[in-house]
């Protein structure tokens, strides 16, 4: 029997966040209760986390451990929100980047192949050959 993989919802990251955040329920108990593997849900936890003092991800403040008041040293906790916007980022993101698309790179590379040359004899090449086409990169 084959295994089929499906994408979270949004729905099912809002009940995550309900039982890990109001409810307090571990990795496990949280997967039991909405139908999915703990390693799914382990992954989701991870990419949601969310820190009080880090609202677009460019901020990590140092959190001594023998302090243990405040928003700064609270531990991160998972955000519906946050990942939901995390995974449609992800989603938009191309999987494969388009090589040599343009048909006279494919073309002149392909020559240069069949000639011996080594790729990065190649890319040296392009580089003179065409200084102001960035195409043929």
């Amino acid at each position: 029997m084959t295994k089929v993989y499906s994408h979270l919802s949004a729905e099912e990251r809002v009940r995550i966040d309900e039982l890990r955040n109001r409810e307090g329920l571990g990795v496990r108990q949280i997967a039991l209760r909405i139908g999915r593997d703990k390693s799914t849900v382990s992954r989701e936890l991870r990419r949601g986390l969310w820190f009080a003092s880090n609202e677009n991800d460019s901020y990590r403040p140092y959190r001594p451990k023998r302090l243990k008041t405040g928003a700064w040293t609270a531990r991160p906790f998972y955000s519906a929100l946050t990942a939901q916007r995390k995974a449609e980022t992800r989603a938009r993101r191309s999987r494969k980047p388009l090589r040599m698309a343009y048909d006279p790179l494919l073309s002149w590379v392909m020559d240069a192949l069949r000639k011996g040359w080594t790729p990065e004899l190649i890319e040296g090449r392009l580089k003179i050959e065409w200084p102001d086409d960035p195409r043929m990169r």
